[in-house]
């Protein structure tokens, strides 16, 4: 794509998606344009007005005999009701890492804070994180500033975030997460944004009763959907810099993902891009065979030393990770991505790890189409 280098990958918006960039991928990757399963039976958005909204997986049929009624609900709901939690965490230079806030209080928010201040974020201004919290998925923007404060010794980190039912729709958050961290930097102590926003999005699935979600005024809701759904970003947006940065790589990580291998992918922070390429290497993963093959990669995203017994229990997974000394722990992993070089301590995957002719020929084939 003709965007600028950065020291991350640009996230796109869902104007900046050619058509040219997606179609000639030959596996799963494809199928963001024609709105077949995604990984855990979602569907990807088929158009931009989709992708802005988060995504109906309905047929355009289907969609015109909804009617208005569903279009506009799904424009405002779509995705956005599966929030469970939120909170907000901070770097406290006598404690560590600590949850400051929550809401509600009864979710289990254990181990969280780990996950929401990256090993090494005091070494960048700001991030984003996915992460799996039990059978939930999060998402947390992370925000360092200086500050005139001895008790602080001059710097004060927060991370703002959520937790929902699943991972597909959490980007639609990200600038509403983003905006939360940079005020509560700034203005600590202001919580009424971030529960109003819960009672706008939280999961019915979750609720403590069965009755309606309350509805807000029209002033309201302009501020909510304006704060987390314009300018939208998608992680989908991120394949192009993902197919630069591994080259003949992926279809190394495509082949280890779909054997169901442990892959754990180190890099020093910014997390985020990280991330995003535990999603793309999942999105490899999503093939359309018949049968009950069952091809979930299961993306645990962002994971560290807290980590190490669910690791060490789970079977096979992809996830990411800024320290490093978990190389060290080959117990945990099948395969370990130290930025661009592939390792192994299993000598029957030792050959799987090589690129061969045939992956040369096809990522060629691949930049020649894209």
């Amino acid at each position: 794509m003709a965007r600028q280098q950065e020291e991350r990958v640009p996230l796109l918006s869902d104007e900046e998606l050619p058509e040219d960039d997606l179609g000639g991928i030959q596996v799963s990757i494809s199928r963001a344009r024609d709105g077949r399963r995604a990984p855990h039976g979602t569907s990807f958005p088929s158009t931009s007005a989709e992708l802005t909204s988060g995504g109906s997986g309905l047929s355009g049929g289907e969609e015109r005999e909804e009617g208005q009624t569903v279009g506009r609900r799904r424009k405002h709901y779509s995705g956005n009701e599966m929030i469970v939690s939120v909170f907000v965490v901070q770097f406290n230079i006598r404690k560590g890492n600590e949850v400051e806030w929550r809401h509600p209080e009864e979710v289990n928010l254990e181990g969280i804070e780990f996950k929401c201040i990256a090993s090494g974020s005091h070494n960048i201004p700001k991030d984003f994180i996915y992460f799996k919290q039990g059978q939930l998925f999060g998402l947390s923007c992370f925000e360092k500033i200086k500050v005139q404060s001895e008790e602080e010794r001059g710097v004060r980190m927060k991370s703002v975030g959520l937790l929902a039912v699943g991972y597909q729709d959490l980007h639609l958050h990200q600038q509403f997460l983003e905006r939360q961290a940079r005020g509560h930097v700034e203005t600590p102590g202001h919580y009424g944004s971030l529960e109003e926003y819960f009672t706008h999005y939280r999961s019915p699935r979750h609720s403590s009763n069965s009755v309606p979600r309350p509805l807000l005024n029209g002033d309201q809701e302009n501020s909510l959907n304006q704060s987390s759904t314009s300018e939208v970003v998608h992680p989908v947006g991120a394949i192009p810099k993902y197919l630069e940065y591994f080259g003949p790589h992926i279809f190394v990580l495509w082949k280890l993902a779909l054997l169901k291998k442990r892959i754990l992918i180190f890099s020093p922070p910014p997390i985020g891009v990280v991330c995003y390429r535990v999603y793309c290497t999942c999105l490899l993963t999503d093939h359309s065979l018949g049968g009950d093959l069952d091809l979930d990669c299961n993306p645990m995203f962002y994971v560290n030393v807290n980590d190490i017994d669910s690791l060490r229990s789970t079977r096979h997974y992809v996830a990411c990770t800024s320290e490093q000394i978990l190389q060290s722990k080959t117990e945990l992993y099948d395969v370990f991505v130290d930025q661009q070089r592939l390792v192994t301590h299993l000598a029957s995957l030792d050959h799987l790890l090589r690129i061969t002719p045939a992956d040369k020929e096809r990522y060629d084939l691949l930049n020649s189409i894209r």
